[in-house]
């Protein structure tokens, strides 16, 4: 289980510096990784590296100054939960949402990852995506 927290945080600590190959390193070839729709980077589940390497660079297309606060790592058999906030600039507007992203690991890969939400309903119902406020 802590081997499983570790793999989680070192993709974060990379995504922080910005190295995306070694993101891309601990996650498992099949990868499904699914991103509610409310999101303006969200989509129907990415599925493979290829897919989510094509979803983080409209991660970046989307967000100015995308920043990561995390802030607790739940370790659980082959699950890791993260909780933590997202912020920066959208459309020029300061903005963010707080999340849980749930891991699944097997293998020493990360096969699975759903995120969770709770975004400013005003700023992101205005943002045209569908859901309107709700998280998924």
């Amino acid at each position: 289980m802590a081997a499983n927290v570790e793999l989680v945080s070192s993709a974060y600590e990379a995504f922080r510096r910005g190295d995306i190959r070694a993101v891309m390193e601990v996650l498992a070839e099949d990868i499904t990784w699914q991103v509610p729709a409310i999101l303006p980077h969200g989509a129907v589940p990415v599925r493979g590296r290829e897919e989510v390497g094509r979803f983080l660079a409209r991660l970046a297309e989307t967000w100015q100054d995308c920043g990561l606060e995390l802030c607790e790592f739940i370790g659980a058999g082959d699950r890791v939960c993260v909780t933590g906030r997202a912020s920066g600039r959208l459309r020029g507007a300061e903005t963010g949402y707080r999340f849980v992203h749930c891991w699944t690991v097997r293998d020493g890969m990360c096969t699975t990852l759903e995120e969770y939400v709770d975004p400013d309903p005003e700023v992101f119902a205005a943002s045209g995506q569908p859901g309107g406020g709700t998280a998924a």
